[in-house]
């Protein structure tokens, strides 16, 4: 925390992304200006914050200057000054190594591949909105709900069995919520390690037993793969396996809250949807602009160039703010306000661009549209109940609690 005196910047201040609203006025005030804004923070290493969406594409696009190592999110000045991180993963490799590692699961997430398991996805969907015509129409949607769709099929998809679920979920929100005092506790650091630790263990274990005896799975593919005629060590492997599994439904799981606290807000956008369900998967693009569930990445620069007309030197630190950028105002007409018809809401850079873009951008589109489009003609009362709480993060985001009063129809 910053000390008597200190103040934060709204990218920094973990706390500052649990007021979305104050957030949002804040960026709005910075994207006023041209070019990056300067962020010199107690606690941190001085960066840039790119806040406008062409300059946030400009980064992406050119990866041959902008590199995600060392530090492909925000972390304290004392952690920076210790190099990078010390397990390489995926989001943290460039060029050829990133190629080279990100193909190894890439055919999974082909569009073609995917098609094949919209019947799992379309099953998994309806289970969870069959349970909400039973039962208190007054549940945590967070909580209760959002979390199993992508949790359970990211799970199936890596071979976990549904019964250890609840064990991986716990294990990857104290991971995220390391920001977060209430999740992490006081000792954050421990709890990390903690995370860490029990996720490593129980992905070697899985690996062992997929090494011996392989299945048709992703997790099969990740365990047996091999990069230059040599299988992928312990460390890298159970960090592939947490990025697999944390971000295929924790990102997720926040959208679809998210869209169930928009709609709850905005019950003529509910209507819309529900009077002509042909805008369902133009409402996930909006609705994926409004929540933005990765708050940013970082970029190193590795040469002198410019950004937004701002001269960025070599090693300097840039902060790529998707909150911002799908909320900017030369982009998006009245970006304050949640439209399920706006016309270029796949504008939103919520998945990223070039070399980095999201891997599992198709999965989640198709899991958020088919979410949607079965449960929303059968919702017959849609409101919030109580006070909406939002996670203390400054990396991926998600919501402590969302009370939501939901009468679904019976089949």
């Amino acid at each position: 925390m910053a000390g008597a005196g200190e103040t934060r910047s709204i990218f920094t201040d973990a706390g500052a992304y649990a007021d979305p609203d104050g957030w949002h006025a804040q960026a709005a005030a910075l994207r006023a200006r041209p070019g990056p804004v300067r962020v010199t923070d107690p606690g941190f290493a001085p960066f840039w914050a790119v806040v406008h969406h062409a300059d946030v594409r400009d980064v992406e696009q050119r990866s041959n200057i902008f590199k995600n190592a060392p530090h492909p999110i925000l972390v304290p000045g004392a952690n920076r000054e210790g190099g990078g991180p010390p397990v390489r993963n995926l989001v943290g490799m460039d060029d050829d190594e990133h190629r080279t590692y990100r193909g190894l699961i890439a055919p999974w997430f082909l569009p073609s591949a995917l098609k094949r398991r919209k019947r799992e996805i379309e099953a998994i969907a309806q289970e969870r909105i069959e349970a909400l015509t039973v039962g208190d129409s007054r549940l945590d949607f967070a909580n209760v709900v959002s979390c199993g769709l992508p949790l359970r099929f990211i799970n199936a998809t890596l071979g976990i069995p549904s019964a250890d679920d609840a064990q991986i979920h716990g294990w990857t929100t104290e991971l995220f919520g390391i920001d977060d005092a209430t999740v992490a506790g006081a000792d954050r650091e421990a709890a990390l390690q903690r995370a860490v630790s029990a996720l490593g263990e129980y992905f070697m274990g899985m690996t062992a037993r997929l090494r011996a005896h392989p299945d048709d799975t992703l997790g099969s593919v990740l365990a047996n793969a091999e990069v230059d005629g040599r299988p992928l060590g312990p460390d890298l492997l159970v960090t592939y396996f947490i990025l697999l599994s944390a971000a295929g439904h924790d990102t997720v799981a926040t959208v679809l809250a998210g869209g169930i606290e928009a709609l709850a807000r905005h019950p003529d956008q509910l209507a819309l949807l529900q009077s002509d369900p042909s805008l369902i998967g133009n409402a996930v693009e909006e609705i994926m602009r409004w929540v933005t569930p990765t708050k940013h990445f970082m970029r190193n620069a590795t040469s002198a160039t410019t950004v937004g007309g701002r001269d960025i030197e070599s090693g300097d630190w840039l902060l790529l703010s998707f909150a911002s950028a799908n909320r900017d105002e030369t982009v998006f007409d009245e970006p304050a306000s949640f439209d399920v018809t706006r016309v270029n809401a796949r504008e939103h850079l919520s998945f990223g661009i070039g070399p980095h873009h999201c891997i599992g951008s198709t999965l989640a589109r198709l899991q958020l549209t088919t979410f949607f489009e079965k449960l929303l003609p059968r919702v017959r009362l849609l409101e919030l109940d109580g006070d909406v709480e939002y996670s203390r993060t400054t990396f991926v985001s998600t919501f402590r609690q969302l009370p939501v009063r939901l009468e679904v129809a019976a089949h």
